[in-house]
């Protein structure tokens, strides 16, 4: 920690007015004990305010931001949804393959030349 000391111009202006150096010495070291207890006060509470503010910034974060917790929830939620979704195209991917199928057939039996060409056959 840094001390402070008086400057010797405020020294000898103690010495000249207190009218004795023991006296403006007393008066110096009282001065500089008080100037050193206010800045080690000033840090502590700048400290303290910092520790304060960082408190309050990472709880206001916490409120805006999202937790990697919520996202991964979330993000499991969206991935069931998915699977959802991934089986109701699946299960209409296998709908369209029969209705296909289906279509084809009743065309190929309700064209007139297929039909005739099936009576020749048989």
């Amino acid at each position: 920690m840094e001390t402070y000391t008086l400057p010797r111009e405020a020294f000898d202006v103690l010495v000249e007015s207190m009218g004795g150096k023991q006296k403006a010495e007393i008066l110096a070291k009282t001065l500089e004990s008080a100037v050193n207890n206010i800045q080690q006060k000033a840090k502590e509470e700048s400290l303290e305010q910092r520790q304060f503010l960082h408190i309050a910034l990472k709880d206001e974060l916490k409120q805006e931001l999202v937790t990697r917790e919520i996202f991964e929830e979330r993000f499991k939620v969206i991935e069931e949804k998915f699977k959802v979704m991934e089986e109701r195209f699946s299960s209409l991917h296998f709908k369209m393959n029969i209705f296909i199928a289906v279509a084809l057939i009743s065309l190929t039996f309700a064209n007139p030349t297929f039909v005739e060409f099936i009576k020749a056959i048989f």
